[in-house]
């Protein structure tokens, strides 16, 4: 098929999400950016959107997709009296539920998030190696539209080098949901068998976590390359993961839901750290409207540091901090993965500061990667 030609009002290009007016951008029949210029053109096929504004795909960075089956269960039980493992009200749930019915609102939640301009998903997998084999069978049919990570885990009573292994060969990575839940030796193990994979683990989530130290644990033991909810951690321990270079996923919308606090956004956005990312956690309480919770992050780091700016650093850590796991910047030579959003009516093309505005308004989405995926095939 012949290339693509977009042209759109307002762009959000290269690495720093430079911000340019009236921009046309050249696709191949490989989906890749040929040439971003100046200007409306005509070149094979085009698409024009006098009010649209061109970004790049959102990342979704933790995400328990399988517990949208069950969606708002359990909304007067404790946290752990939820989701924690294995004798959770959501593992029950799970030994109800039949394997095509999770299979399907597993992939209900993928095209969902699609709508909502995601590309990349991190989800934690429970029900040990049963739950990455079926999230796997999910990976198969969206390999080229999506990217979907698998982070699985083990069952208690499956923690064995042979399970690790064969594990290590269908997911992605590790997800680990407390630190307490293993011994020392089982966490060597994980992190021998996923050491060049992606382990992840939810860290000072609620208070008592973080009382037991958890992140101290997990560094030592794990050397994890990301950090879920951070919720509890004290400024030390953001300092510490910082200078670890470790990826810190926060879930604002999570933790209030929860209960279980407010991650202290302020200091984990500044100085620059590109290792932010955002996710929505649970889909059995959480819409996966990846943007709502970037919302809700800036309007709490302007609650912890009043008048303070942090909308550009909020947008890249749902897009370009992502860039290891798919999501790539408006650039030429770069896979065309991108969102068109609306700006006319919205309001954000007459913003004073466009990255604020995208966020608090940017929610209508016009055109998707997986829209553009469809039209090169």
């Amino acid at each position: 098929m012949d290339e693509i030609t977009i042209n759109v009002r307002t762009a959000l290009l290269d690495d720093e999400l430079n911000i340019e007016n009236s921009v046309h951008i050249e696709i191949n029949n490989d989906g890749i950016i040929q040439h971003i210029g100046k200007g409306y053109t005509s070149n094979g096929k085009t698409l024009t959107f006098d009010n649209g504004i061109l970004l790049p795909a959102y990342s979704n960075s933790h995400v328990h997709t399988a517990d949208f089956s069950f969606p708002e269960f359990g909304i007067k039980n404790t946290i752990k009296e939820l989701v924690g493992d294995p004798n959770s009200i959501k593992y029950q749930l799970f030994s109800e539920i039949e394997e095509n019915k999770l299979l399907e609102n597993i992939e209900n939640f993928i095209k969902l998030s699609a709508s909502f301009g995601v590309n990349t998903l991190l989800d934690f997998r429970e029900q040990g190696l049963k739950g990455s084999i079926l999230a796997s069978k999910i990976k198969a049919i969206y390999k080229d539209r999506i990217n979907y990570y698998i982070l699985g885990r083990l069952e208690k009573t499956e923690i064995n080098k042979n399970n690790l292994e064969i594990l290590s060969k269908i997911a992605d990575g590790y997800g680990i949901s407390s630190i307490s839940s293993y011994t020392i030796e089982e966490l060597k193990m994980i992190r021998k068998y996923f050491d060049n994979k992606i382990i992840a683990i939810h860290v000072s989530e609620t208070l008592k976590q973080n009382l037991q130290n958890d992140l101290e644990y997990a560094i030592e033991y794990l050397k994890p390359k990301i950090i879920v909810h951070g919720t509890n951690l004290s400024t030390d321990e953001i300092l510490e993961a910082k200078e670890k270079n470790i990826y810190l996923v926060i879930c604002p919308r999570s933790n209030l839901w929860f209960s279980s606090g407010i991650p202290k956004i302020s200091e984990i956005v500044k100085d620059e750290y590109n290792k932010i990312l955002i996710g929505t956690d649970n889909g059995a309480w959480i819409n996966p409207n990846i943007m709502e919770d970037a919302e809700l992050a800036l309007l709490l780091s302007r609650l912890q540091d009043p008048l303070s700016n942090y909308s550009k650093e909020i947008l890249k850590a749902i897009t370009l901090n992502a860039r290891e796991f798919g999501i790539k910047p408006i650039a030429e030579g770069e896979k065309a993965i991108f969102n068109i959003i609306e700006g006319e009516n919205s309001g954000i093309f007459r913003a004073k500061d466009k990255y604020a505005a995208i966020i608090k308004r940017g929610k209508k989405i016009l055109f998707t990667y997986e829209e553009l995926s469809k039209m090169l095939k």
